[in-house]
């Protein structure tokens, strides 16, 4: 298993609201720049600009799920997300459909189609501000009939939500999830997975309210499940909200690095105010000239994403709350990530599900010896896959 951040609520200039900047090429290299694992492209009542964005998705490495955000004639936003391109077509053509009146230019602005280079090849002449003929129940179940994940668009909004609309959750319906602007949103209780996504009409504002998912890899797919609570996938709103993420994505790191032992050892020492989190690997390592680079967060030895935010983005918690963040590694030995914080600083990160993070890590990936030790005060627990092996 490993962390995606996933950003599945943009716009292109295609959308009235659009910015003009939204373009394929120029929204992948943002998302990319910011970290983003996966995006979704979700234009208002259309899809005509998906394909651009894939293909630049394509080049340049980063995963794009197809989606549209249909506008019900209740005046709803619902996003739908879809397995493949032609799935999501087969929506479009209903919603074309069911999509009356002609977009004025003067009003609200060009809807521009372009191709995966930026280049404008045409314009949309529907209304896609305006609302469909279509029911809230209506587009759910076509979605679902495409092979769709339905999500109720930012419903801590007043305008264009299902709750800002109806005031209420329709009973019955088959939502798969609900996607809120914020993450102190996400903190409501409603029966439904919460996920928190940008709505960015603006190339500033891509990657502003990720979702964090643990799943194998970033597909369609993969989401699907983690929205489903299949196997060991599941969801983590916000930016990095906890520690135990963050300790997921540095073990990562020590996977991608061949290791095959890794020791996770966490200290919490309420008396000297101290939390201390240190990981081990017997990895590659890095040489002088790496490890110097290793806190940029726009280098990595990845070859799925450029931006390796991961040890940089630790080493500004620990930072933030008064810690320390320390780094050593040797070339054909391993790498020693150690940080500190100071558990009275309002900037103190929460540990978060630390046991569901070691889970998910000894589940995914059995080839590989962990060991993890958590002190608190004068207790300490112990796991040792070598020693679980030998009984």
């Amino acid at each position: 298993m490993r962390k995606v951040r996933a950003d599945l609520h943009l716009h292109t200039c295609l959308s009235p609201c659009g910015d003009g900047e939204m373009r394929a090429t120029a929204i992948v290299k943002q998302a990319c720049q910011v970290g983003l694992d996966m995006i979704g492209i979700c234009d208002h009542n259309s899809a005509e600009n998906v394909s651009a964005v894939m293909k630049a998705g394509v080049r340049e490495g980063l995963a794009v799920i197809p989606g549209i955000e249909v506008t019900s004639q209740e005046e709803v936003h619902i996003l739908g997300l879809f397995r493949t391109e032609r799935d999501l077509m087969h929506l479009q053509d209903m919603v074309y459909e069911n999509l009356p009146g002609e977009n004025d230019e003067q009003a609200f602005g060009p809807q521009l189609v372009v191709d995966e280079w930026d280049r404008v090849v045409g314009t949309n002449r529907k209304l896609l501000i305006g609302a469909t003929t279509l029911t809230v129940e209506q587009i759910v179940e076509a979605i679902h009939r495409h092979r769709g994940l339905a999500i109720a668009a930012h419903i801590d909004r007043e305008r264009f939500s299902l709750i800002g609309q109806l005031g209420f959750i329709p009973k019955g319906l088959e939502l798969d999830a609900l996607e809120v602007s914020r993450p102190s949103s996400a903190k409501r209780d409603y029966d439904y997975p919460m996920v928190t996504f940008s709505d960015a009409h603006l190339l500033e504002d891509i990657g502003k309210s990720p979702t964090c998912f643990v799943v194998e890899e970033p597909s369609f797919g993969e989401i699907e499940k983690a929205l489903h609570c299949e196997g060991q996938r599941r969801i983590v709103t916000g930016k990095m909200e906890d520690l135990s993420l963050h300790i997921l994505d540095i073990a990562e790191n020590s996977i991608s690095a061949s290791a095959g032992r890794i020791v996770i050892r966490i200290d919490e020492d309420q008396a000297n105010n101290l939390l201390t989190i240190e990981i081990t690997d017997d990895g590659r390592g890095m040489d002088e000239e790496t490890l110097k680079k290793a806190l940029d967060p726009f280098f990595t030895t990845r070859t799925t994403r450029r931006v390796g935010l991961g040890l940089s983005l630790l080493a500004q918690a620990a930072r933030q709350s008064d810690g320390k963040f320390d780094l050593s590694s040797v070339p054909d030995e391993g790498t020693t990530v150690k940080a500190t914080f100071r558990l009275s600083h309002p900037d103190c990160k929460p540990m978060g599900d630390i046991g569901e993070t070691i889970r998910t890590l000894v589940t995914a990936h059995p080839e590989i010896d962990f060991l993890y030790e958590h002190k608190k005060d004068n207790s300490t627990y112990r796991f040792d896959t070598r020693e679980t092996d030998k009984k």
